[in-house]
């Protein structure tokens, strides 16, 4: 199979919704297009690694985990007391 060099595809109204539904991550149309296929991408090749998915069988996912980003905290002020350490050698 050759890679076509552009897509094109239907839009149906299960497909505008979800492009709806991604739309306020502030990506472009063809970049949510993009980042989706690669995630499919990724759970179909773990499926089939891990044998959970023959080649030709469609995965379906039924459970992740997130990694979002880190919370902004406003930074620490004021005297930081920490425990003192007993570095004397004990023989």
């Amino acid at each position: 199979m050759t890679t076509p060099r552009q897509l094109s595809a239907r839009v149906d109204d299960d497909l505008a919704r979800n492009i709806e539904a991604l739309a306020p991550t502030g990506l472009s149309y063809s970049e949510i297009v993009k980042r989706s296929v690669a995630l499919f991408t990724t759970v179909y090749q773990v499926a089939v690694e891990n044998a959970v998915a023959k080649p030709h069988e469609i995965p379906t996912l039924i459970a992740y985990k997130y990694k979002l980003p880190p919370r902004w905290q406003p930074p620490r002020t004021g005297e930081i007391n920490l425990p003192r350490l007993n570095l004397t050698k004990e023989n």
